[in-house]
């Protein structure tokens, strides 16, 4: 068509060709101006029906006018083929543009911007492009980004056509819900923009795919690599502004094209203010070219022995700073007599250029700073923790803390000299200054201003600052215990850091899929950060142990990579958790408190340590310990209400509740606590209020599924139901498969045993197709709980098999597994095979640590039980639960055991309990024993059958009734013959009768 007319239109040269059609630079002749335009293929608009519809969009399209936005001219036909005539833009599009060169960051956030307020403009108006691709933006020669082909996508055949792809490339753009042919909005352009965003910054897509279908289905279902594993410049924020925008569900995606702009301005005045250089009149500047590190000598006068100390440090400082950067950056100081000091406060670092501190920058240098002064013999360094209590305490924003603030804060904390920080510019060096102050008078002891240090240098920054504090406090480190750089204790790059300090705040918040998402992110970027690895394995994300444990093995194996603190707590919980030497983990938790008494953390592993040693009160003493030095411990006060609670002291466990929750209001956990306490002392409508209000902070909160609970034995299975599924809700995995097995409480609790065992059985089968072997541990066990209630021993025992065969190949068979193998095979009448394994048990099994002698006692009561010797069973259940809390979960084998031995007032008191009790996430209270694992929601119900035998045989006929009423409709639709209702049904017959 080169050198035809069209309308009033001369063809000049062909621009290019797809899909959508073939697209010329023409000129209009009326107007005298060059345009392009674009022929559609006559298949796409052979409806009349569908040519009509398009008509209209591409009016719409024709009316908005912006400056990044490529005009609309006209909408006609040539030779029955439609056309639209566009401003013709000169440049490059934004695919050629990154497969050029790598674009700067100041670039991608100027393109960016300007993109975003296009799509805001057209947004506005309703309309929605639907093909937001890199191919269709241009740049101009100035820098101005125009988007192309808005009113395109609703031609008929081009959903079809850009689902299909003329192009991989072209596919890989689309959203979720467009690529799986559903409805869309301006959400949908959103998670385009989002691909497109993370193609400027990292050169690649997000999805990917060697076909369409592999590329659909990534799209869908996977999750994209972090940005900064590509890009290490970019900022945590904006590496947030990317994820969100790529969110699989609309919900949690950006609403509106303006939200996404706002944080898009916001990141980008952010580099603009941090490259200005804030700098403070009077401070000297960073020098450019110096290629040797410069030090200001202090003004005042010194002592004749001050003097030698100080000029030996600067020489010090000099040497050192040479190896950790011999390059270019500067240290300005004033300086005034240190005398020797021995505590520290490392106060907060103000991120002047960006108050909130959205990349972390101040939090990172003070955290790291305490690290590696944390080394440093003859200096105790608060912990960070106990700073922000005090913060807290006093109502003081972590974040922005005054100088008078911070001279109280230190007072409270105890210690003698404090540490002031401000971070005056972030780019492209960091402008750090610091002024180590004297806390009772008031005085400065000394001011640093160190430059030169770009962000990806801040471990050597942070090593230069830790060098010159010791110097000002008179610290000389002994050649016998040398002080490792911080990169060498802690993360070889600052974006894995920033990672795991994200994971640690959302631990202490319980925000536990998010704190597994962030310490995974910061292995990803380092598979060698041991404390990332610890993190992992201070949390408790599914029903079996394999994943958090398997991290625990990994951080012992790098614990010397480690800062001898964080060794030392790895070394502690390994010693408790893997080894089973609980005498071992106390001794080295002790030596930790011994040496770091502010370590709040150390305190709750060290009273777990008791606690498995059987010894109660140095457990509840360890836990006061820590209060003693730190009495705004919120994680301390919250194991001590449920310690209180696991006693029976109502009114202590809710005032220790009450101090959790005056210090942290604002997170949901405290009213989770709250809730679960008064359904550990049976009070069910406040336990109901204060979960709810829990999930009010926070719709995805663990709260909901003992909500999930309560609505189960209240029989209202439909709002038991949607708490399930709202437990549910979260994409990470592991909490996934838990909530499949919980919703499937629902059916145990009527009765529909065989129902659900169909199912697990079911799932079995695709955890194994999907490789998700780890959680087949709990699905086992179940399944082994059913089979023996529905009376298919054998496949008790077949189940108890395969869960040993799995942890053994695990490298995780422990006394649990065995002891449920032993009471399968007494459940199912081998005695003598039960015999045998509970000789290996006491054989093979370390039965110094308490918790394996109470497995070890309780199965044998389970063992006892199975041979109708229920005064012995009474006896060895007494033993397993000696060293526990006395008010922990009743335990129906046990009520049955205490009925048929005679001891009839004991069991009618433990079968109460059993009727109304919830199951709660407090282990020594809700035993981790044999009979776990959903048992709960069908033990509950047989308690009100056996509950009615005993008021029978109490002479309580009336009460009797009630309760095997109660049985037999919480069980009417049950689906396998349980010789409890049988027997039920003809008391029930009897009693009514004698009536």
């Amino acid at each position: 068509m080169i050198g035809q007319s069209v309308s009033h239109y001369s063809i000049l040269e062909k621009l290019g060709e797809g899909g959508m059609g073939v697209v010329y630079k023409a000129h209009d002749t009326t107007l005298d101006r060059d345009v392009a335009l674009k022929f559609l293929p006559p298949y796409l608009t052979s409806d009349a029906t569908e040519k009509e519809r398009f008509y209209h969009e591409a009016r719409a399209a024709a009316a908005l006018t912006h400056n990044n936005i490529a005009v609309v001219y006209e909408i006609g036909e040539h030779d029955k083929q439609v056309f639209i005539a566009m401003e013709y833009v000169e440049g490059k599009t934004l695919k050629q543009l990154v497969q050029a060169e790598p674009l700067s960051m100041k670039k991608v956030l100027d393109i960016s911007v300007q993109v975003c307020e296009g799509l805001s403009a057209a947004h506005e108006k309703g309309i929605v492009h639907r093909d937001i691709k890199s191919d269709n933006i241009i740049v101009t020669p100035k820098g101005q980004p125009k988007i192309t082909d808005f009113g395109l996508a609703k031609v008929k055949g081009a959903t079809k056509l850009t689902k299909a792809g003329s192009t991989l490339g072209t596919a890989a753009y689309m959203s979720p819900e467009q690529a799986q042919g559903e409805e869309v909005d301006q959400r949908s352009d959103l998670f385009s923009f989002g691909v497109v965003l993370y193609e400027l910054l990292t050169g690649r897509l997000p999805f990917r795919g060697e076909h369409h279908a592999a590329l659909i289905y990534s799209i869908v279902n996977e999750q994209p690599a972090p940005v900064a594993r590509f890009n290490e410049n970019v900022t945590p924020e904006l590496d947030h502004i990317v994820m969100k925008a790529l969110a699989k569900d609309t919900e949690e995606r950006y609403q509106h094209a303006d939200d996404m702009l706002a944080d898009l301005r916001s990141e980008r005045k952010k580099m603009e203010y941090a490259k200005s250089g804030y700098i403070r009149a009077g401070e000297v500047a960073v020098s450019q070219t110096s290629q040797q590190p410069t030090v200001t000598p202090p003004a005042p006068k010194w002592r004749r022995k001050g003097a030698m100390i100080g000029v030996a440090a600067i020489l010090l400082i000099v040497i050192v700073a040479i190896i950790f950067n011999p390059f270019n950056f500067q240290i300005t100081t004033q300086k005034s007599v240190a005398s020797v000091q021995n505590s520290l406060a490392v106060m907060y670092f103000q991120n002047i250029p960006d108050p909130a501190d959205r990349d972390h920058t101040g939090e990172m240098l003070a955290d790291l700073l305490i690290t590696s002064l944390s080394q440093t013999r003859g200096l105790e360094v608060i912990s960070r923790e106990r700073l922000f209590d005090i913060q807290k305490e006093l109502k003081t924003d972590s974040k922005s803390i005054t100088p008078d603030m911070a001279t109280e804060i230190a007072r409270r904390a105890g210690v003698t000299t404090m540490l002031l920080g401000s971070v005056l510019q972030t780019e492209p060096q960091l402008a750090v200054t610091t002024r180590l102050i004297d806390v009772k008078s008031g005085r400065i002891l000394n001011s640093q201003r160190v430059t030169g240090f770009s962000a990806r240098q801040i471990f050597q920054l942070v090593d230069t600052l830790a060098l010159l504090v010791r110097n000002d406090l008179n610290i000389l480190v002994a050649a016998s215990a040398p002080v490792k750089s911080v990169a060498e204790v802690t993360a070889s790059s600052p974006e894995a850091y920033r990672s795991y300090a994200e994971g640690v705040e959302l631990n202490t918040k319980y925000f536990t899929a998010d704190a597994k998402a962030a310490f995974k992110r910061a292995i990803e970027l380092d598979s060698n950060f041991a404390m990332a690895y610890f993190g992992l394995a201070t949390l408790n994300l599914s029903t079996d142990d394999v994943e958090r444990r398997g991290a625990l093995e990994k951080a012992w194996q790098l614990r010397n990579k480690a800062a001898e603190r964080d060794r030392l707590r790895i070394e502690t919980l390994y010693a408790r958790e893997i080894e089973d030497d609980p005498v071992k983990a106390a001794r080295i938790g002790e030596s930790i408190i011994e040496r770091y008494p502010h370590e709040q953390a150390v305190y709750l592993t060290l009273s777990g340590a008791y606690f498995n040693m059987g010894d109660g009160e140095k457990a509840r003493q360890a836990v006061l310990r820590g209060l003693q030095y730190d009495s705004l411990d919120k994680t301390l006060w919250n194991l001590l209400a449920y310690g209180y609670a696991g006693r029976n002291q109502r009114r202590e466990a809710f005032q220790s509740n009450n101090k959790y929750m005056e210090l942290a209001p604002g997170e949901p956990n405290p009213y989770d606590s709250r809730g679960e306490l008064y359904a550990i002392f049976g009070e069910l409508d406040s336990a109901e209020y204060w979960l709810k209000k829990s999930l009010s902070f926070r719709s995805d909160f663990g709260s909901s599924s003992t909500l999930g609970h309560i609505a189960l034995l209240r029989q209202d299975y439909a709002a038991a139901d949607l708490y399930y599924q709202q437990y549910g809700s979260t994409s990470e995995q592991a909490s996934r498969i838990d909530p499949e097995n919980i919703r499937l409480f629902i059916s145990l609790h009527k009765g529909q045993l065989n129902a659900v065992r169909g199912k697990l059985i079911a799932k079995i089968s695709a955890l194994k197709d999907q490789h998700l072997e780890a959680f087949l541990g709990g699905t086992y066990h179940l399944l082994a709980l059913i089979s023996a209630e529905v009376g298919d021993y054998p496949g008790m025992v077949k189940c108890a098999q395969q869960l040993w065969q799995l942890r053994v190949e695990q490298n995780e068979a422990g006394p649990f597994e065995r002891g449920v193998l032993a009471w399968a095979f007494a459940r199912s009448g081998n005695m003598q095979m039960a015999s045998q394994l509970m000789e290996e048990f006491r054989s093979k099994i370390n039965m110094s640590v308490v918790q394996t002698q109470a497995t070890y006692d309780y199965t044998a009561a389970l063992v006892a039980y199975e041979e109708g010797k229920y005064g012995l069973a009474v006896d060895q259940f007494n033993k397993a639960f000696q060293h526990l809390f006395p008010n922990h979960a009743p335990q129906l084998v046990y009520a049955i055991s205490l009925l048929k031995s005679g001891h009839a007032p004991e069991a009618i008191r433990e079968l109460q309990r059993a009727t109304w009790w919830v199951h709660i996430s407090f282990p020594p209270i809700n035993l981790q024993f044999l009979p776990r694992a959903g048992s709960f929601a069908f033990n509950s119900v047989k308690a009100h059958y056996w509950l009615g035998v005993a008021y029978e045989q109490a002479g309580r006929k009336k009460d009797a009734i009630g309760e095997y009423e109660k049985f037999l409709d919480i069980w009417k639709d049950a689906d396998f013959k349980s010789p409890e209702m049988q027997d039920a049904r003809a008391r029930l017959a009897k009693l009514k009768g004698a009536a």
